[in-house]
């Protein structure tokens, strides 16, 4: 029998199994990064207005520098609202704006309340699946060419 028809060592098989699994992750791993940022710019969402902090007025760390009437999703009366300000912890100094498009509502206390629009709309749901699927096809894919790999090295036609 020659050399090349037998099976390897179990030293010579656990290295050779060892550099094709961490080839296979690390291609894996780039692979799977390409597709999730392709998937979130084909999506077209802004994950700072998703994620992002609401820049609302808040009278303990602001300071009002305009103030504007706004009318209220179903009030007769406008009311006086701050559209400008500065914002004590910001050490840049940039004057934060009200957005005109976000709905005001009074609430059942007579407090007013800001409702800004829901920026995710679904998208980041659908990229949410899409990623745990990837993520889950790739570890199955992974075990398959491994095993197979494995057989293949067994059975002495592996390089």
């Amino acid at each position: 029998m020659a050399d090349e028809d037998r099976p390897p060592s179990p030293d010579e098989l656990t290295r050779r199994l060892r550099r094709f699994s961490i080839r296979l992750t690390v291609s894996f791993i780039l692979t799977a990064n390409v597709l999730f940022l392709s998937a979130l710019w084909v999506s077209g969402l802004d994950l700072d207005q998703v994620f992002g902090e609401r820049d609302l007025f808040d009278p303990v760390r602001d300071v009002c520098l305009r103030m504007a009437w706004y009318r209220p999703q179903g009030e007769q009366d406008p009311v006086r609202l701050c559209k400008e300000w500065i914002n004590l912890k910001d050490s840049s100094g940039k004057v934060h704006k009200f957005e005109k498009d976000a709905p005001i509502t009074k609430g059942t206390d007579g407090k007013f309340y800001v409702h800004p629009p829901n920026p995710g709309d679904g998208r980041i749901i659908a990229l949410l699946i899409f990623v745990i699927a990837m993520i889950a096809a790739g570890m199955w894919a992974q075990r398959v060419l491994i095993a197979r790999y494995r057989a293949r090295l067994l059975a002495g036609k592996a390089p």
